[in-house]
């Protein structure tokens, strides 16, 4: 039987890109469908601007620390605005990046979400297409609890597209995130409250650590 593509990938996170680079490399028709921007969680909403986040929230420590060191004493404010700014210019940057790749890996790319109609056949957009293996590489996405008063909170992806600094913020959970997110908004000068069902953040993880950083983070 004959197929529009020999391997179609739904999803563009770092997995599904990976997989229809090298599929292509090797001669394979390949398409993919991604709704969102490329890339994945790394690149949009996760390891590049929280970080870029956490190496801003590390100078007013520094800017405390200078007089110590034959420094002046320096006074410095947050500009919001222009910090988020360039945390997001810079994610579009790599976006463009991505979107070289696969053009010239030949991958033809599917801004839209993709329906499985049957096990070989798609619903891409307004097209139809058939693929001989279909990769599924969607990922995930975090989930508002049906609660009262869920409407007014937002989730951690949502941070980096805040127009104003909160005041104070409130942050539901202990987990890796949650506690990345605290230090990063306490440092950038947002006060912050954590909120967690047991007595020590990051559940899992070795109890020295846990320790260490939650006296740490109250300090």
């Amino acid at each position: 039987m004959s197929y529009d593509y020999d391997l179609f990938v739904i999803g563009g996170g770092s997995g599904g890109i990976a997989s229809a680079r090298r599929a292509a490399e090797y001669g394979a028709k390949v398409g993919v469908a991604e709704s969102d921007r490329l890339g994945g969680t790394c690149v949009n909403r996760g390891c590049v601007p929280k970080k870029l986040m956490v190496y801003a929230s590390r100078f007013p420590e520094l800017f405390d620390d200078a007089p110590g060191y034959g420094w002046s004493a320096v006074q410095s404010t947050l500009d919001w605005k222009k910090m988020i700014t360039d945390v997001n210019n810079e994610v579009r940057r790599l976006n463009g990046i991505y979107q070289r790749m696969l053009d010239n890996s030949k991958v033809e790319v599917f801004p839209t979400r993709a329906k499985f109609l049957d096990s070989h056949t798609l619903e891409v957009g307004d097209r139809k297409v058939t693929a001989e293996k279909i990769l599924v590489a969607v990922g995930g996405q975090p989930v508002k609890p049906n609660i009262p008063g869920i409407d007014h909170a937002m989730t951690s992806d949502d941070v980096f597209h805040l127009e104003e600094q909160p005041k104070h913020l409130v942050i539901l959970g202990g987990g890796y995130i949650g506690s990345e997110f605290a230090c990063i908004m306490q440092g950038l000068g947002t006060q912050v409250t954590q909120i967690i069902r047991s007595p020590m953040i990051l559940r899992g993880f070795d109890e020295d650590l846990r320790q260490e950083i939650q006296q740490a983070m109250v300090k």
